[in-house]
């Protein structure tokens, strides 16, 4: 499924990818990042899932470290974006690269995952009870080398009571970036779509 959104100078391509492996779902990522160089690419949005349960640690993270924390049998793959580690079977993943610059996108970095988080928030059911987590919900943080994600919430991560469902890293490789996220423990076969529409309205020009 793809779509086109207008914003002001350029079109957002949406589309969703077929299940992958940890391996190649990384490998997209990273040619889309490398790709957006090229001013005449559009930014991009993708929905992806897993072919088989993986785990994927962020760019700062070793392996060794994160041993005990990885299920027996389990794919394992580094990110290109930061954070801790996380387990990916069930859940819808998605990816946004841009330039910077890109509208609506705000120009500040530290001001991006806290935009794209609440465009997530949006498209979630009620019943979740979600909500974006604030400084209160942070606890200590376990040393980054075994950093698990969805453990140790941080500002602006998506939480369900006191349970985080949603978190995501970003990066910058000079004038792109690349933001790369999880919703996890969501049974529910209308979510995509309800971000596909969150996502072109926020998206859209005012």
């Amino acid at each position: 499924m793809s779509a086109a959104v207008l914003t002001r100078f350029k079109t957002w391509k949406i589309l969703t990818t077929p299940p992958m492996s940890g391996p190649d779902n990384m490998a997209y990522d990273v040619s889309t990042m490398q790709n957006m160089h090229n001013e005449d690419r559009p930014p991009v949005l993708r929905f992806f899932r897993w072919v088989r349960p993986a785990v994927s640690y962020g760019k700062h993270q070793r392996l060794d470290g994160l041993r005990t924390f990885i299920p027996s049998g389990w794919e394992t793959i580094q990110r290109p974006t930061g954070g801790g580690a996380g387990l990916h079977d069930q859940d819808l993943c998605l990816s946004l690269c841009w330039r910077a610059g890109q509208p609506p996108l705000p120009t500040a970095l530290k001001d991006v995952y806290g935009w794209i988080h609440t465009v997530i928030l949006q498209a979630l059911p009620p019943l979740s009870h979600a909500r974006l987590a604030d400084c209160r919900d942070c606890k200590t943080l376990a040393p980054f080398s075994t950093r698990h994600c969805f453990n140790e919430p941080v500002a602006f991560d998506i939480l369900s009571g006191r349970r985080k469902i949603t978190g995501g890293a970003i990066c910058r490789q000079k004038s792109v970036f690349l933001y790369q996220g999880s919703l996890q423990d969501f049974d529910d076969a209308a979510l995509q779509s309800r971000l596909e529409d969150a996502f072109q309205r926020a998206l859209l020009p005012s």
